[in-house]
């Protein structure tokens, strides 16, 4: 692929980390998440505001 570089992160965690960069430019209070686990591994930041979906 021309013009690309390849790195070993799968899309969904970059998605991931996209959205908790946008929780935290945003100040908001909670991060409402189905899996937990896409997010508590990108810091505890992100951790703190993660509430699992019921």
């Amino acid at each position: 692929m021309l013009g690309s570089i390849a790195i070993n992160v799968p899309v969904g965690g970059i998605f991931d980390a996209l959205i908790a960069q946008a929780v935290l430019k945003a100040h908001v209070n909670i991060l409402l998440a189905l899996n937990s686990n896409h997010f508590t591994r990108l810091g505890d930041a992100i951790a703190n505001l993660v509430q699992v979906s019921e």
